[in-house]
């Protein structure tokens, strides 16, 4: 019984070792270093409203659409003065 739990906790100081390698590859120094981080994001997101991020959405997609309509019309004005200049006289 004593060599399997000596078995076991060496399996979870392996596991650990690793985690704690896999970590550092990503940048992160150890597993409170993680935990603090997860709590800075968690804090972060805390900061913006779903309804704040759900109007900036709203207010991108309708400057995108306004931008299209301009850009079809910028190029529709290309067009015509293009044609235009080819018309002798004018």
């Amino acid at each position: 019984m004593t060599s399997e739990v000596a078995r076991e906790a060496d399996d979870l100081l392996r596991y650990y070792s690793e985690l704690s390698r896999r970590l550092a590859q990503a940048g992160v120094r150890d597993v409170p270093e993680l935990l603090a981080l997860y709590e800075r994001v968690g804090r972060a997101l805390d900061a913006v409203s779903r309804q704040e991020i759900e109007w900036a959405a709203e207010q991108a997609e309708r400057l995108i659409g306004s931008l299209e309509r301009m850009h079809a019309a910028l190029q529709t004005l290309r067009r015509f003065k293009d044609a235009l200049d080819r018309i002798p006289g004018i």
